[in-house]
C-alpha cells in the first residue's frame, strides 16, 4: 500500500483569519487551507510504498541530526503563477536556516530516487484561487501586504506528514517528528 507523503513544518499565522475575510470580502473564491494544516514544505513525495517509510524516516533523522532550528520571518503575501493568473495566495517564508535544512532534506532523500530540486520557493499556501473578481483591488492588497510580517520565530521541528485527500481536503498526519537544533 502507497500513502501520500511530504516533508514539512506545520505553522501557525498570525492574522490569517483576518486575510481570510478580507480576501472573501473581494468575493474571490477558492478553496482555503485549513488553519490546523497550515505548512510549509520542504519536500513532496507523493505515493511511498509503506514499506519504505522506516528506511526515510531513518535517512532524513540522520541527516538532520545537529541541523540548527532556522529562524524563519513570514513576510509578504504573494501569488502563483502571477498576478495575471494568480491561482495560489501565500505567505512568504524567509530563512537562510529552511535552506540548510531543505538541503539535509534532498540530501536524506537522494537514494530514494529524489533529485536535488534546484527551484525551492518556502511559502505557506493560503488559498487556491478558483474564481476571481475585483483584480484591481486583490492586486492593491497584494502590493499593500508586500513587506509586512505575520511572525517572526524559530522552528524547531520538521516532519515526516502523510497527506490523506477527502472530499472535504486533505487530512494529515504526523508520521514522525524530527526536532533540530
Amino acid at each position: 500500500m502507497k500513502k501520500r507523503l511530504f516533508v514539512g513544518t506545520l505553522v501557525s499565522i498570525p492574522e490569517f483569519k483576518e486575510v481570510k475575510r478580507f480576501i472573501s470580502s473581494l468575493k474571490i473564491e477558492g478553496k482555503w487551507v485549513e488553519e490546523e494544516n497550515l505548512h510549509f514544505t520542504y519536500r513532496f513525495l507523493g505515493d511511498v510504498e509503506e514499506e519504505k517509510i522506516p528506511q526515510i524516516v531513518g535517512f532524513l533523522k540522520q541527516k538532520l541530526k545537529g541541523a540548527p532550528s532556522p529562524k524563519v520571518i513570514y513576510r509578504g503575501l504573494g501569488v502563483f503563477p502571477n498576478r495575471e493568473r494568480p491561482r495560489v495566495l501565500w505567505v512568504g517564508v524567509d530563512s537562510e536556516g529552511v535552506k540548510e535544512v531543505k538541503s539535509r532534506v534532498d540530501r536524506a532523500l537522494m537514494p530514494f530516487g529524489f533529485q536535488v530540486e534546484e527551484n525551492f520557493t518556502p511559502h505557506v499556501t493560503l488559498l487556491r484561487i478558483k474564481k476571481m473578481r475585483h483584480r484591481g483591488k486583490f492586486s492593491s492588497y497584494l502590493f499593500k501586504m508586500k513587506e509586512f510580517v505575520f511572525a517572526e520565530r524559530v522552528e524547531p521541528k520538521v516532519a515526516l506528514i502523510e497527506s490523506r485527500l477527502t472530499e472535504k481536503g486533505p487530512i494529515y498526519s504526523v508520521l514522525e517528528e524530527f526536532c533540530l537544533g
